[in-house]
């Protein structure tokens, strides 16, 4: 596989300076912008750069902090640029991107009309340009102050060939077409409600996460119960089935207050099963219970916005508040 060639497995975003407090977009139409054609196009057919300038914000982005080639003002980027993507096994990725995605219809529909709702619940966030793009396997989600795209090229399916050889089966499992949404939200999401917690504290963590999905939630109403914590449904009603259980067992080990990053991690990571759960439970275990606590809180505390329930960040206060009792 080409050298360039970088794995990262779940949501990265590239995050410069602070975020702007215009709520406007600078493009009247809101739309995904199809940054991944207008590249293809200029890969295998154009060859003239001036073709790729009204996307200079994202091929930016791209080119000096995700497959590291430079700037558009740099000496040689096109040339770069078009060595990077001529690799034969990344150029068929693409080449496969394209095919599965050729129509974003289904995707605008779900998606734009969220950014509404966000702008509603936080009117002093900025909505920057939406793109699409292919990466070659490298960031799920690019978040900057212009830009939000998304690497499509990470959700060609499950059963794509190519994932077979880079990617373990709990990693495949949510590379398809149905995460894009959630994906772009998200990303969206932890970029500009960043975290403020204690990274080593369980509950923090988990009370954060939660609130990410209970937001997703609310933005994506049509989606299945287990699709906010991008679970399959066998794993998620193993977790209701279990949720006693769970819960007793953070607190009978101590692992909700202890700052153990170790601990922490084992709740909250991508992988295979949760280490410290029987071996049938899913990963990020605690990304589920803190969605539960968040659901809790919410029932007890109905009229809490969704700038208020970020605001909440007293994480003992919160759950004595949620009156959580699986």
């Amino acid at each position: 596989m080409y050298r360039q060639l970088v794995f990262l497995f779940f949501f990265i975003c590239l995050i410069f300076g602070c975020l702007s407090r215009d709520t406007r977009t600078g493009d009247s139409e809101l739309r995904i912008r199809r940054f991944d054609v207008a590249l293809f196009h200029f890969l295998n057919k154009e060859k003239d750069s001036t073709a790729l300038s009204e996307y200079a914000d994202i091929l930016n982005v791209l080119g000096d902090n995700v497959i590291h080639i430079g700037t558009t003002d740099s000496a040689g980027f096109y040339e770069r640029l078009s060595s990077y993507f001529s690799e034969p096994t990344l150029m068929r990725l693409y080449t496969d991107e394209q095919r599965k995605f050729a129509d974003l219809t289904e995707v605008e529909a779900e998606l734009l009309p969220t950014f509404e709702k966000l702008l509603q619940a936080f009117p002093e966030l900025k909505l920057p340009q939406i793109y699409i793009h292919v990466s070659g396997l490298n960031q799920n989600v690019i978040v900057t102050d212009e830009v939000l795209s998304l690497s499509a090229d990470k959700y060609l399916g499950a059963d794509y060939p190519l994932y077979q050889d880079f990617f373990y089966d709990y990693q495949r499992r949510n590379m398809t077409a149905s995460q894009v949404v959630p994906d772009y939200l998200l990303g969206y999401l932890m970029a500009n409600l960043p975290y403020k917690g204690n990274q080593d504290v369980l509950l923090d963590r988990m009370l954060y996460e939660g609130k990410l999905r209970y937001i997703l939630a609310s933005l994506l109403p049509g989606r299945q119960p287990w699709e906010y914590t991008a679970y399959s449904e066998a794993q998620y009603r193993w977790c209701h089935k279990h949720h006693g259980r769970i819960w007793k067992s953070m607190l009978q080990n101590n692992h909700l207050y202890n700052p153990d990053y170790l601990i922490t991690s084992k709740y909250m990571d991508e992988a295979p099963y949760t280490v410290l759960l029987p071996e049938e439970s899913p990963g990020r275990i605690g990304v589920w219970i803190g969605y539960q606590i968040i659901m809790a809180y919410m029932k007890n505390h109905p009229d809490t916005s969704m700038q208020q329930l970020m605001d909440l960040t007293d994480a003992q206060e919160f759950l004595k508040q949620a009156k959580y009792k699986p």
